[in-house]
């Protein structure tokens, strides 16, 4: 018989993965090490680097502007993670009881946000929320709600939920479509059986659906947590981080301190911030909804 290539020895077969290796190394484990030996100096850009050990990281969690940004991502995960979650998972329940075509055509449209550029969506729902000639107040004057007509993106109260709204219509489409999936892999003969024992549909949701997509419910958290932490040009292109750091987030402050203060050290630092909480936060996802999982198994 015919051997494969890739019967031979381990090392033989070390070959192949030799490429993919060397250009994950150059391209991902690289700048991390770039990044990580910078937050260690004091660098403006433009001469040579100042060694200054553990300052940058001594100074950053000494700085009140790096906690109202931790504060601020922390606040927003609830609408990058949890709002898309419960909609996303409460869509897909009830989609999926629709039609075929209507479920397609229901799918596509929501799911059509998540394929947009975050970027441009900041422009246009700026543009919304404008006070003056924006869509939404413009409605609210129109049927004599002038006094709800506020300036969105510029008032302390409102301007996070309305940053983190469009986050949540930007998230939630994409959730139904995972647990969407999720829900076509469960064996049809489960909820039959439910629907012979006389079980509603609020039983058979809360006690097959649901615990059943752990195993997506695991994977939207993980993806929308790292969207999260690393959200930048949704908000830098709406607010870019006021109106008073009132929506500053790690990523907007990482920003202002390298390419506006030329502190890239400390830039760096947050950028490595950024990278453990993300590691561990998701670390603890996987370890928390993992095992909710193997113990249902």
């Amino acid at each position: 018989m015919k051997r494969s290539a890739l019967d031979g020895s381990q090392q033989t077969n070390f070959i192949y993965l030799l490429p993919g290796l060397l250009f994950y190394a150059a391209f991902v484990f690289g700048p991390i090490i770039v990044a990580l030996g910078l937050s260690l100096t004091s660098w403006d850009g433009l001469s040579m680097p100042k060694w200054v050990g553990l300052g940058n990281y001594v100074d950053l969690f000494s700085d009140s502007r790096f906690y109202i940004a931790l504060r601020n991502n922390a606040e927003l995960m609830i609408f990058y993670c949890v709002l898309p979650l419960v909609l996303g998972i409460t869509l897909a329940a009830c989609v999926w009881n629709l039609k075929q075509r209507e479920q397609l055509a229901l799918r596509t449209f929501l799911f059509l946000p998540y394929i947009m550029p975050t970027a441009v969506l900041g422009i246009i729902w700026a543009w919304l929320y404008n006070p003056a000639f924006g869509p939404f107040n413009q409605f609210l004057r129109a049927v004599g709600l002038g006094a709800f007509a506020l300036p969105w993106l510029g008032d302390f109260n409102f301007v996070l939920p309305a940053v983190g709204i469009v986050a949540t219509w930007y998230f939630f489409g994409f959730c139904m479509v995972i647990f969407l999936t999720g829900i076509q892999r469960i064996d049809p003969s489960l909820f039959d059986a439910a629907k012979v024992d006389g079980a509603s549909a609020r039983k058979t949701f809360f006690w097959i659906t649901l615990p059943l997509l752990l195993p997506e419910i695991r994977v939207v958290l993980l993806l929308t947590v790292i969207a999260s932490i690393k959200s930048f040009d949704l908000i830098f292109t709406m607010t870019r981080g006021g109106p008073a750091n009132a929506t500053l987030v790690p990523n907007i402050y990482m920003y202002q301190l390298g390419f506006e203060l030329n502190r890239f050290g400390a830039a760096a630092a947050i950028a490595i911030v950024g990278a453990i909480l993300t590691f561990v936060i998701n670390y603890a996802i996987h370890r928390f909804v993992g095992s909710q999982n193997k113990g249902r198994a």
